[in-house]
């Protein structure tokens, strides 16, 4: 093992003392392979270390998926960044005239989250993960809190932003998102080991169980299922790490968007703090290593992750088969700070 990956090793071990019960950690130069490992078990009852194979829910990562595909289009001409949501999808969103794509994917409408009518504030009732949900179910269920702002006026991150888009999609072409995901991203990548389910709640083929915890002190409880409608377009796409890899090095490597929408989703218009600011479906990270890189965090009932891509070409991937309610899996952790280090 060279110093780097023995470097890379004891970030994750640290990372995994405060995530579980696994964590995984991947690290691609120009989509090579540079450092693959993982710390503590991906089954609780059978103890097995996360391997390669083993597929997880990306959470909001999916929204970089969704980001691209909606760019595509604007692309082609079948969506326009200056569509309306009213025009498109007449009466289903009360006075949302002014609410704009771009605004969607900037989260800027105003619309309340659908997941605190679905689980509370903080989330304490997880039985809306046992049913299916369309997606205007969805939307009915945000509008039904009066936690609504003027669209464009403030940032504030939003899932049902997401569902919308996947709503003006599938709209704007007559076809299922899931398909066009399939036909215009993960078939070009050859994501062999990526799919967007809408209704199966259970993962299938080689996974590790996802677990969830409420505190420091607290059990990770299994979360055996879920219904992916709940997240679809906002978080629905089950993959692998390397496949995740693979997604950033063909969207930020060129070869999913033209230069200019690129650049138009790369470019950070929200601030987030010291480290972060948001683009279109991006967030841009700078921790002064002189090297910046662009990813997303996503995080479902069962798992955490978070990848991104600096512009030399490192891929990073960090993630664990829980979620940590109390502490949450970022880019902060010891083996993304470590990885971009190298």
């Amino acid at each position: 093992m060279s110093a780097g990956s023995e470097q890379l090793q004891a970030a994750l071990a640290e990372t995994a003392n405060d995530h579980g019960p696994g964590v995984y950690g991947l690290v691609t130069q120009d989509g090579r392979i540079s450092f693959e490992g993982a710390v503590g078990v991906a089954d609780l009852d059978r103890p097995r270390p996360i391997s390669a194979t083993d597929c997880y829910r990306i959470g909001s990562i999916t929204k970089t998926y969704v980001t691209a595909l909606v760019l595509q289009l604007v692309a082609d001409g079948a969506l326009g960044l200056d569509d309306t949501v009213e025009h498109r999808l007449p009466g289903l969103v009360p006075d949302s005239g002014a609410i704009t794509v771009e605004m969607l994917l900037r989260l800027r409408s105003g619309l309340p989250d659908y997941t605190k009518a679905l689980y509370g504030d903080p989330p304490t009732d997880l039985s809306a993960l046992d049913r299916y949900w369309s997606p205007a179910q969805l939307v009915a269920a945000a509008l039904t809190s009066s936690d609504r702002l003027s669209p464009d006026t403030q940032y504030r991150y939003c899932n049902t932003d997401y569902i919308l888009l996947g709503m003006l999609i599938e709209q704007a072409t007559g076809q299922r998102v899931d398909a066009l995901l399939w036909q215009r991203i993960v078939k070009p990548l050859g994501l062999n080991d990526t799919t967007f389910p809408t209704v199966d709640p259970y993962l299938r083929g080689p996974h590790a169980k996802g677990y969830l915890r409420s505190s420091a002190d607290a059990p990770y409880v299994e979360v055996p299922s879920m219904t992916p409608s709940e997240g679809w377009t906002a978080g629905a796409i089950v993959a692998t790490a390397r496949d995740v890899a693979a997604f950033f090095d063909g969207l930020l490597g060129g070869a999913v968007l033209p230069p200019a929408y690129l650049a138009r989703m790369t470019h950070p218009t929200e601030y987030l703090d010291e480290y972060r600011s948001r683009g279109l479906g991006l967030v841009r990270y700078d921790f002064g290593t002189g090297d910046i890189a662009y990813g997303h965090h996503g995080g479902m009932p069962g798992y955490t992750c978070v990848a991104l891509r600096t512009e030399s070409g490192r891929s990073i991937v960090l993630w664990q088969n829980g979620i940590d309610m109390h502490n949450l899996l970022s880019s902060d952790d010891p083996f993304v700070q470590a990885a971009l280090a190298l």
